[in-house]
């Protein structure tokens, strides 16, 4: 399948250090072999009904995306770290 990315993910993958950019890179690999990858597949998770899924890796690091069958095409809509949200502090009332 063939992997596309925005400019906005391409800006935030830029953000990242060099060793999460290698494994987010990894990962988009993995989707490519969307087809073949079952343990991709099993990993994704749809979140919306128009084929709209997300990608929880091993490597807190969650891969937003669209899936196109019938265009044999994966358009990447986001990443996320998780971890990062964890020590952002609360406002309190």
């Amino acid at each position: 399948m063939k992997v596309r990315t925005q400019q906005p993910v391409n800006a935030a993958i830029r953000t990242l250090d060099e060793s999460e950019r290698g494994k987010v890179f990894a990962w988009l690999r993995h989707l490519e072999n969307w087809e073949n990858d079952e343990h991709v597949r099993k990993m994704s998770k749809v979140i919306r009904p128009d084929n709209v899924y997300v990608l929880n890796t091993s490597d807190d690091i969650r891969i937003f995306f669209k899936l196109d069958p019938a265009k044999q095409e994966i358009s990447i809509i986001d990443i996320a770290k998780p971890s990062r949200f964890a020590s952002v502090p609360v406002a309190s009332e």
